[in-house]
């Protein structure tokens, strides 16, 4: 007798080795098409916000009206939607009298959606200040450039990127006199970023020497070095009050708000 044999008691039920033989290949099958899927709902969702620029959509159409337009399965349209709502892009109300609504473009979902990858990277405020720093003084002096080239300051010219609730901000109304709406985005939505909005409180006002006026009459002088000059004298006399006052505030790391 062949010792290598298997006893009949003992081999395989036939389930078994089917099991085995299929169950493997069709996990496989499934995660593919798991992969499939979400890069579908992805081309998709990339298709409806073309479609919003390209024909100023401020509501989407129906879900029957969706699926014939793209040619998609349900689930892969939906996920494309659930996509485009976490972005900010579109909110769903669901129920009679609801629908798809488009969302203006504003700066605090450019603020949120930087925030989770800055609370992500273990930025600080202080990182946040630092990049300001920079980019506003840039402002200043672009703003005004524009003066000096003819265009009267403006600090209520509308551009309908930011949001309303920060229209009378000095430092969005420069940003937004720029005219330049990347730079308005990106500024007024760093702007936006705090991890303690209570700290602007505890910082006595004579310790911010350079005022929003000093610098609007540089804007308005079209003198763009002296704007520059006391654009980046006022944002760093604020940091350097925060040092002083609560200077545990410049090390927080900053929420996803």
């Amino acid at each position: 007798m062949n010792s290598s044999a298997v006893p009949p008691n003992r081999r395989p039920h036939p389930l078994t080795l089917l099991h085995a033989a299929v169950i493997p290949g069709a996990r496989a099958i499934m995660s593919v098409m798991k992969v499939v899927g979400r890069k579908t709902a992805r081309l998709v969702a990339g298709r409806i916000v073309q479609d919003i620029g390209d024909e100023g959509l401020s509501r989407l159409p129906s879900e029957a009206e969706l699926l014939e337009r793209y040619e998609v399965s349900r689930p892969s349209l939906r996920e494309a939607l659930r996509i485009l709502e976490m972005y900010g892009v579109i909110s769903i109300r669901p129920g009679p009298g609801g629908g798809t609504r488009v969302n203006q473009v504003a700066s605090s979902q450019f603020a949120s959606a930087s925030s989770l990858y800055f609370h992500l990277l273990g930025l600080t405020l202080r990182n946040v200040l630092n990049t300001r720093l920079q980019v506003e003084p840039l402002m200043a002096r672009l703003a005004s450039e524009r003066v000096k080239s003819g265009i009267p300051w403006d600090p209520d010219e509308a551009d309908g990127i930011g949001d309303n609730a920060e229209s009378g901000s000095f430092h969005f109304s420069v940003a937004r006199f720029t005219g330049d709406p990347i730079l308005l985005l990106f500024a007024d939505g760093l702007r936006s970023i705090y991890v303690d909005e209570s700290a602007d409180e505890k910082i006595p006002r004579e310790e911010l020497p350079v005022s929003h006026d000093q610098i609007a009459d540089a804007i308005k002088s079209g003198d763009s070095e002296k704007a520059e000059r006391l654009m980046r004298d006022h944002i760093r006399s604020y940091v350097d009050a925060l040092e002083k006052n609560c200077p545990e505030v410049l090390d927080q790391v900053v929420d996803w708000n």
